[in-house]
This record gives C-alpha cells, structure tokens and sequence, in this order.
C-alpha cells in the first residue's frame, strides 16, 4: 500500500513540475540555452510589469490595441517582421504610418527615452511571446544593436 502512494506521489509530482513555467511550446524558446531560459523567465515577468506600466493603456492588456486608432501587438506582422523597428519605436515613438496586419496606423506613440535598452529588452521579450506570439528573445545586447 505504502508504494502504491509512493508512485501516486511521484506521479503527481512529475506531472505539476512538467506544467510549472512557460513550457516552451514556442520553438524559439526550446532553442535557448538554459542561462538563457532563465534569463528569458525573468525578462518575461519584468517586461510585463513594464508593458502594463508604459504600454497597456493604449495597445490594452490583451495587445489587441484600439481598433483602427492603435495598432495590435497581438498576432501583430509588423512585430514579428519588424523587430528592430519595434524597438526604435519604443525608444523614439512615431507618427508615421505603419501596415499591421493589412491595416494603415497612423499613430502618435509617445517616446519612451527614459527605458534603459534592458527595460525595452523585457518590454520585447514579453509582447514577442504573449497572447499567440511566438517572437522569441531579445535581449538588452540585440537592443543596443537595433538602436544603433
């Protein structure tokens, strides 16, 4: 009886340690080194406090914007194609015209100059990788490299 509980918890235990954190179903994540999966959990966790301090009142909690004024980032083809211009619009803002999903923005993003490229980093990390985006990492390095 005792080993029959003994494998009913073992079982368990496998089975709740195999459903905790991201599970990396997006092939990009699955490809990181495990500095780098632990490197990403954090810049997941702080980008999105930082996504709903800075970002969420216009592009909304979900990333679903506003309708034809604010663009998407959810399912976004702009950001998944556009990374570098992604960060330099976090960075500067805009209020020229971009394409998202098949549909003309003409925002007026405000810049973001006080972000460190750390702070856009985490911002990148956690908008590439909720809400079905599967964008993958980004690092504070790769954005000091796009800013440039």
């Amino acid at each position: 009886m005792k080993f029959k509980l003994l494998i009913f918890y073992f079982s368990f235990l496998i089975l709740f340690l195999s459903s905790c954190g991201p599970g990396y179903k997006n092939k990009a994540l699955r490809k990181l080194t495990p500095a780098n999966q632990i490197k990403y959990q954090k810049y997941y966790i702080q980008g999105r406090d930082l996504y709903l301090a800075n970002c969420s009142s216009c592009h909304q909690e979900n990333g679903l914007g506003l309708k034809k004024l604010i663009p998407p980032l959810a399912s976004s083809d702009y950001l998944q194609n556009n990374q570098a211009a992604s960060t330099q619009l976090i960075r500067n803002g805009a209020t020229v015209s971009i394409t998202v999903n098949g549909i003309a923005y003409t925002p007026t993003m405000p810049a973001h100059i006080k972000l460190t490229n750390l702070e856009i980093a985490e911002i990148l990390t956690y908008i590439n990788n909720s809400w079905g985006n599967e964008y993958g990492f980004v690092d504070a390095q790769k954005v000091k490299s796009y800013l440039k």
